[in-house]
């Protein structure tokens, strides 16, 4: 029973029980304090370190300008397919089977490649019935695995090493390596790979298209200002490994390519590439020709609101953007790709999806 109520919870009960958590915390600490001191100066004492700490995560700068794009594009399909073995190659962790990066290939350029990204803590696995859909219709298919993810070790808290340059670097490499594999360049992402996808859209004029699906650019419920409070506060304090079960831990089965952890400090990151992507798209036009944006009304782990605000910027700037979202009715789940997420409904996401690659501007609910 507290397995299943701890499963249910939202991101939003989440962060809120981690707020209580720290009160928590900030009671004992009051009371440890005040067996030195008396209780009403240890009050005071906490009360005044609480309110330096707000204000240094609310005015500390964040640094972006390290995420600007560092593009070098390949020419020949040739070296595209080398650079992309060379990348595979890098990494000196072992792997989980399901999960390095994949290169579906017709073996030459094709008129059209569709670069994947894939969320948090998952792995290219999660496009495994939708990436042959793509490369059945011609296009050569490119899925990156997300740097710090897709390990053997399901339980590894290697997240608390992802940082936004790597999650930049993951974006200009797909890119350049995409670049030498067709024509037309399609870039699309989920949750966190969604993210990827909008930085690769503003920064990359590679791309004539992008798609991002449920990105991740604050925490639910929160809106725009909550979530670049609840971002820098990520990044300042200590790392924070979360058991997607806190009862079964290790023990959690879940998706055999997905890790069993979250990671608080790999969510500031995150967030802070999505920031960068705003800051950019506040300045200057989106390198992309057109984006279409796909949302769930039910969605419970991502802010829709603030992913409007960079549809809106984009839209500002002259680049025609798609929306659709869908209803809370379809009951679908965060997950709007991979088929054996709780809640994800191929037969419902799936044919709007392709069409959003297609062509954005004739995409209509397929009933």
């Amino acid at each position: 029973m507290i397995t299943n109520l701890l499963g249910s919870l939202t991101v939003e009960m989440r962060a809120i029980i981690g707020v209580v958590a720290l009160l928590l915390a900030f009671a004992i600490l009051v009371a440890v304090t005040s067996l030195l001191i008396r209780f009403q100066r240890s009050v005071i004492l906490w009360v005044v370190v609480l309110i330096a700490f707000l204000a240094y995560t609310m005015l500390m700068p964040v640094e972006t300008e390290s995420l600007a794009a560092q593009p070098h594009p390949e020419t020949s399909y040739e070296a595209a397919v080398a650079r992309f073995e060379r990348e595979k190659a890098r990494t000196t962790e072992p792997l989980n089977p399901l999960c390095p990066s994949q290169l579906l290939t017709h073996g030459q350029k094709t008129a059209r490649v569709v670069v994947l990204f894939h969320g948090v803590s998952s792995c290219p696995q999660a496009f495994v019935d939708f990436a042959p859909i793509l490369f059945d219709k011609g296009d050569n298919v490119l899925i990156t695995r997300m740097p710090q993810n897709g390990f053997a070790d399901r339980s590894t808290d290697a997240l608390r090493h992802l940082t936004a340059e790597q999650l930049r670097e993951m974006g200009d490499v797909s890119v350049d390596i995409a670049a030498g594999l067709g024509d037309e360049m399609v870039v699309l992402g989920i949750s966190a790979g969604g993210t990827v996808a909008a930085w690769a859209g503003q920064n990359r004029p590679e791309v004539d298209r992008v798609v991002l699906l449920a990105p991740f650019f604050g925490l639910a419920n929160f809106g725009a200002r909550i979530n670049v409070a609840l971002m820098r506060t990520m990044l300042v304090l200590p790392h924070v490994s979360i058991w997607k079960d806190p009862v079964q831990r290790d023990q959690f089965e879940g998706m055999p390519h997905a890790y069993q952890r979250q990671s608080t400090r790999a969510t500031g990151e995150i967030m802070r590439l999505g920031l960068a992507v705003y800051r950019q798209a506040q300045e200057t036009a989106p390198a992309a020709k057109e984006a279409a944006v796909v949302t769930n009304e039910a969605d419970t782990a991502v802010d829709n609101s603030v992913t409007q605000l960079i549809a809106d910027a984009w839209e500002k700037h002259g680049m025609p953007v798609t929306r659709y979202e869908f209803p809370a009715s379809d009951g679908l789940g965060h997950e709007l790709i991979d088929p054996l997420e709780p809640g994800a409904n191929p037969d419902i996401t799936y044919p709007l999806i392709l069409q959003m690659i297609d062509d954005p501007s004739t995409a209509k609910r397929v009933q």
